[in-house]
């Protein structure tokens, strides 16, 4: 069973495809929410033992100082009360059949014969984590699973499906507060005056990318232009011309990369970081399953890794400010004395994660690329014992052990502006990655095998709205709407929807970030995925894009 736009590649029989309209997940997940509780398919005895109690869910609902903007985590009653929704109004806001919700509630939880329950794995990935009301969506999902017993079971989970390697070990968000500063806004505000850049490429990557731009580099170039008054040689005068451009309003910017980047091009000191196999790697993919990755080159240059880059930029800090007299100061940067990437590992993830203790780096070796599932629970010969599958004792990772719910009703398009741009402009620019370009093509960008094939990012679009437009394969049409422009070569598409259209996102040659308006949720998290613009034509296809292909990239079972 999947959920998206355009059907996906699945087997030839026992497939449901549920093609909603762009940003109703959240409307379809409530009402399958609905209709497997009205027909008593819940897992009442995992409801019971694992999950928040009636009483204190509605306490939480209504809990002093509670903003009206919290996302209300109750109980499943109270839950199922907020988000009731009926299969017609579903059917109205999402565009499915009737029939298929149906079906899918049936598949998901109608026992078997006998009375057994089914096994359901509910897996998301960006469409809900970059799309419309993403938060409250995820914690639909969530009460999907919760509600059917699909949580600490074999079959069952619910989990994001991405793959990528990543790992850290961070303390408490209690320093930054929630919601998070939105920075993007303060820098186009013109506030902060110094910006650090760690492994992102937000002229590519960010929304409202087109108005950051302009930003920054304007902001940006203040600082350039006082330092170009200043002789070569003189720091404190260098100093003291950039402290003033500062203050006046100028951004001084610092990149941390691998490869110069299009926001580098503005920044004023670039620090080259190591990537793995330049450096000593500890990370895990989405099954938990942490590795270690020995370095067995060095990086290029003076490049570290990024542990040991903050390392640096801590100690330099502390040695100044108790030059200066600042004690008090100083110490908030003591503790970063880290040689190795060891250190850092040690310092961070072994004394503060769950199982940490567990864990080093002669025993990751000792597992190899197995590696071992998080968290670590003992050491048996030397070899760390890991977890096979969370919460199969039906115990959560709160003060209590229970799970709770999320009140998740329907508010339409959720981000501000997005409602508007829907109905100024016709065509939805839906955007994401392809298999052809590795993530936002921060390496692919320099290799001539992808960039040949891809010399422009494509935008798949129904073959009838691109004759309607007098457009044709390889053709290089402007997408545009009030938050920006950008730029991208048509690939007809027959299982796009008309007026739906599908772009390459965060490429060189052509960044859909710039038409992604500015709106955010609660908690700061963008709707990448619920865009709106028109299109027209810039050119028909040049000598480059005419040598494409342009056949479909799916196949067929």
């Amino acid at each position: 069973m999947t959920v998206a736009a355009c059907e996906a590649e699945a087997g030839k029989d026992r497939v449901l495809h549920l093609a909603v309209e762009p940003g109703t997940d959240l409307v379809l997940f409530n009402a399958l929410l609905t209709y497997i509780a009205d027909k008593g398919w819940t897992d009442k005895a995992f409801i019971a033992a694992s999950t928040l109690p009636a009483e204190q869910g509605a306490a939480l609902l209504s809990r002093p100082g509670g903003a009206p903007n919290d996302q209300p985590l109750t109980d499943f009653a109270a839950a199922l009360a907020a988000n009731r929704t009926s299969i017609d109004d579903a059917v109205k806001i999402t565009g499915l059949k009737a029939e298929d919700i149906v079906k899918a509630a049936q598949w998901i939880a109608e026992p078997k014969s006998g009375g057994k329950r089914r096994r359901t794995m509910l897996g998301y990935e960006k469409g809900i984590i970059w799309g419309n009301d993403n938060y409250r969506t995820n914690g639909a999902i969530v009460n999907l699973a919760l509600a059917t017993g699909n949580v600490g079971r074999p079959g069952g989970g619910v989990v994001r499906l991405g793959g990528h390697q990543e790992g850290y070990s961070r303390p408490s968000d209690a320093h930054v507060g929630r919601p998070a500063a939105y920075v993007d806004k303060l820098l186009i505000e013109g506030r902060g005056g110094i910006h650090h850049i760690w492994a992102c490429d937000h002229y590519k990557t960010t929304l409202n990318a087109l108005k950051l731009k302009q930003i920054y580099k304007h902001r940006t170039d203040m600082v350039k232009d006082a330092m170009n008054t200043v002789p070569w040689g003189d720091r404190k005068a260098m100093v003291d011309a950039i402290m003033v451009a500062v203050r006046q309003g100028g951004l001084f910017s610092v990149d941390v990369d691998i490869v110069p980047t299009q926001i580098g091009q503005a920044s004023h000191v670039w620090l080259p970081a190591a990537v793995s196999g330049e450096m000593n790697l500890t990370s895990m993919n989405g099954e938990r399953r942490m590795r270690l990755t020995e370095r067995y080159m060095d990086p290029p240059g003076n490049a570290m890794p990024d542990c040991l880059i903050a390392a640096r930029l801590a100690n330099n800090m502390e040695r100044v400010l108790r030059e200066q007299g600042k004690a008090a100061y100083a110490d908030q940067f003591k503790g970063f004395d880290w040689k190795t990437e060891e250190d850092a590992f040690m310092d961070g993830y072994a004394k503060h994660e769950k199982g940490g203790e567990h864990v080093n780096y002669a025993r990751l070796k000792v597992m190899g690329t197995n590696g071992f599932q998080e968290p670590a629970t003992a050491v048996a010969d030397e070899k760390i014992v890991g977890t096979k599958r969370l919460y199969i004792d039906g115990k959560f990772s709160t003060k209590d052990g229970k799970a709770f719910f999320m009140a998740t009703p329907w508010r339409g398009l959720q981000a501000p502006g997005k409602a508007e741009q829907k109905a100024k402009y016709r065509f939805l620019v839906n955007n994401g990655r392809t298999n052809l370009v590795w993530q936002n093509a921060f390496m692919d960008q320099y290799n001539d095998f992808v960039m040949d094939r891809m010399p422009y990012p494509f935008i798949e679009m129904n073959p009838d709205d691109a004759k309607e437009l007098g457009l044709a394969a390889g053709d290089l049409v402007e997408i545009f709407n009030d938050a920006g422009s950008t730029q991208a070569m048509v690939q007809p598409t027959p299982s796009a929807k008309r007026n739906q259209t599908f772009m390459l996102f965060a490429f060189p040659t052509g960044v859909q970030g710039n038409v992604v308006n500015a709106g955010v949720n609660e908690l700061i998290i963008p709707n990448y995925k619920q865009t709106w613009a028109d299109i027209r034509k810039i050119a028909s296809a040049s000598e480059t894009t005419k040598r494409l292909s342009f056949k479909t990239p799916q196949y067929k079972v």
